[in-house]
């Protein structure tokens, strides 16, 4: 990703809580017409229908703003857990981390307040968009659906870009990884496998069940993928001595003598 001026550093940061706090808007938007009681869509829909739409809503959504972030070489992570994961994969600056990290946080705590603004208390009967975990599982048990979400989505990203001729299939891949996420982990453990998408309506709501596992598994997971990927990465090829290195050089070869001075009468002419 460039990064080569402040202002440009600058206007990516501002993008990053932009986008983050649109789509958390979009989670409470979507969570206040899907599932609260008198949702329209709720008579329609209910149970793994409903996490069916969602996944198949911000699966689409996050394709297409990921494929504009790496087209357009800017903003898009949405997600700490990424950052942070592109950055041990090398593949994102480190003094880009903290503030892409920054502006996620505001903007997952703005995104879900506008929501609850725009759409009044039927946002507290879906407790702000905020996920849970079904009855009999513990943290334990989300924490280790958390962390094995991102450890696979990573992986696949971090295979992809080693692969340049690839790198093309990274919006889509992360995109159902979403949808997987949201249909197979949402009515189970939560599915959120991004730490500010909970800790926003968590926070605002209330319902900070499992709040921790919910922060550091997705870290946790991008951080195994990277471990997993440096292990798996072909050794580079060792790189041939200097020209100029006198090994590479035939013993030999006779070294050319200088050309024989001008005589007077030459310097003369």
């Amino acid at each position: 990703m460039a990064t080569s001026t402040p202002p440009r550093r600058a206007r990516m940061y501002v993008l990053e809580f932009l986008i983050t706090a649109g789509i958390l808007f979009l989670i409470v938007t979507a969570a206040r017409w899907i599932f609260a009681p008198d949702a329209p869509l709720g008579s329609a829909i209910s149970g793994r229908a409903a996490f069916a739409l969602m996944a198949v809503i911000f699966g689409v959504l996050n394709t297409l703003i990921i494929h504009y972030s790496m087209t357009r070489r800017t903003a898009g992570h949405m997600n700490p857990s990424v950052s942070i994961g592109l950055w041990l994969l090398r593949a994102f600056p480190g003094r880009d981390v903290l503030p892409f990290c920054l502006a996620q946080l505001a903007g997952a705590f703005a995104g879900t307040a506008l929501g609850r603004l725009v759409w009044g208390a039927a946002v507290d009967s879906v407790n702000y968009s905020a996920v849970g975990a079904a009855p009999g599982w513990d943290v334990w048990d989300v924490l280790t659906a958390e962390t094995a979400g991102q450890l696979i989505c990573m992986t696949l990203v971090a295979g992809l870009l080693i692969r340049p001729r690839w790198e093309f299939l990274i919006p889509s891949v992360v995109g159902v990884c979403i949808a997987g996420f949201i249909f197979f982990l949402g009515p189970v453990a939560g599915g959120a496998v991004n730490p500010v998408r909970q800790l926003g309506p968590a926070v605002l709501s209330g319902n900070t069940a499992f709040l921790a596992a919910y922060l550091v598994g997705p870290v946790l997971g991008a951080a195994l993928a990277a471990a997993l990927a440096a292990g798996l990465r072909p050794p580079a090829a060792p790189a041939g001595p200097p020209a100029s290195d006198p090994a590479v050089e035939p013993a030999d070869e006779p070294v050319p003598s200088p050309p024989p001075a001008p005589a007077p009468a030459e310097r003369a002419r």
